[in-house]
């Protein structure tokens, strides 16, 4: 009888451990501060014009995690620049990014639309969701088993394991909401950003000998068609991965 009774609590704790630990985290959205271009140690002048491009990059665990949590950015090495625009020039000029890429040891990686970031990024932040599928559907299986039917309750209730659409998670929408909008208008004195995101190979995440390249077209009120530029922006070398193995297999199986 003792047996059975230790059988039971046993397995009851068990199954509430996997049901806790397989529920979606709360994800609360940061705000993220603009910094003038002059202001941050990666930034250049578009030439011909009195436009001001800042890069703030986002490449190291404890930024990442500080604004966008524990999401599976830095694990798939994903890259957030944050870019920032700033105009000296008296008349209003539309800005319009064409393209952006990071070129490193010779190849070119251009910028990801957010959606895509999330997909990614959810795969990493769950590496082991197969696994905690099936111990979760299993533990849930013996769990109706000893408590006689009791946990059938629980099958009705939606899975855990089925990944939202971005529009659907807070930490999706956050992606969306913080990236670059790539048709600004910039005043005298105006200030506009948002981020890029970037997916890179691990070896290049160290951004060593790394520039981003801008493809944009500029133009005026009483210009008859816009002006094509191309800045080049050395970016500063940072450590993005956590080399920890040990600590990454751990977080990746208790997220």
């Amino acid at each position: 009888m003792y047996h059975s009774r230790s059988f039971r609590i046993t397995l009851l704790l068990t199954t509430f451990t996997f049901l806790l630990t397989s529920c979606t985290s709360f994800y609360t959205a940061k705000p993220a501060p603009l910094s003038p271009p002059t202001q941050l140690h990666v930034h250049s002048t578009v030439n011909d014009t009195a436009i001001q491009v800042g890069i703030n990059p986002y490449n190291t665990p404890d930024k990442i995690h500080a604004l966008f949590g524990r999401n599976g950015l830095w694990r798939k090495n994903i890259l957030p620049l944050q870019v920032t625009l700033e105009s000296d020039d008296p008349s209003t000029a539309k800005f319009l990014v064409d393209s952006a890429y990071i070129i490193s040891n010779g190849r070119y990686y251009p910028s990801v639309v957010p959606n895509a970031v999330y997909d990614i990024a959810w795969q990493a932040k769950h590496p082991y969701i197969v696994v905690k599928e099936t111990l979760y559907y299993t533990a849930l299986i013996l769990f109706t088993v000893v408590t006689l039917g009791l946990g059938s309750v629980i099958w009705v209730l939606p899975t855990p394991f089925t990944q939202p659409s971005p529009q659907d998670s807070p930490f999706g929408r956050d992606l969306t909401y913080k990236a670059f909008v790539k048709n600004v208008s910039l005043q005298n004195g105006s200030l506009r950003g948002g981020f890029l995101y970037f997916a890179l190979p691990k070896k290049d995440m160290g951004l060593k000998n790394a520039h981003l390249i801008l493809h944009f077209s500029v133009k005026k009120p009483k210009a008859t068609a816009p002006v094509e530029k191309t800045v080049t922006i050395p970016l500063a070398p940072g450590q993005h991965i956590n080399s920890n193995i040990l600590k990454d297999w751990v977080n990746g199986f208790l997220q």
